[in-house]
């Protein structure tokens, strides 16, 4: 399970440029799913294509065009612990809201949350990332709830991906 301490740790370490309050809730997102154990395998552009799911490369690529889109975030994870099952994320700003959609492969249906980012978005803090964020720790329960333990599918795996 992640936690505020080592989702920010993870944005720090990866020092990205947010352009929005909604680019500081889509890579609290990813964060997490790394610190779940996922893989990222496709991002930006390449995870919208049609055959995200089915690629059959499981190659780790890196983070560079993730906030690439205007008005959309799409990561692709694979689980080593799961096969290299894939989930397809996408993330769409709507008002105030951000919608995330979690579609494992197999899956006919998507695992959902909305996020307000008004809660969790803080103000420009500059190099400092913990002022980017506020209930960060909220936020980061909030996506393990609704999305990755789900994911996750048994309280089992789930025990032994907290790290």
């Amino acid at each position: 399970m992640a936690s505020e301490k080592s989702v920010l740790a993870l944005i720090r370490a990866a020092r990205p440029t947010f352009r929005n309050q909604n680019d500081k809730i889509a890579f609290a997102i990813h964060s997490s799913f790394l610190i779940y154990g996922y893989v990222l395998t496709a991002t930006g552009p390449q995870a919208l294509s049609d055959n995200a799911l089915s690629d059959p490369s499981n190659d780790e690529v890196p983070v560079d065009r993730w906030n690439e889109l205007n008005d959309e975030y799409a990561f692709v994870y694979a689980n080593p612990e799961k096969s290299s099952e894939k989930v397809l994320v996408k993330c769409l700003p709507m008002n105030d809201k951000l919608l995330v959609h979690a579609l494992s492969q197999g899956s006919s249906e998507p695992l959902s949350l909305e996020i307000e980012v008004g809660d969790y978005a803080g103000e420009d803090g500059g190099s400092n990332y913990s002022q980017h964020f506020k209930n960060l720790d909220k936020l980061v329960k909030k996506i393990d709830g609704d999305i990755l333990s789900k994911l996750d599918g048994s309280a089992k795996t789930s025990s032994s991906s907290r790290r």
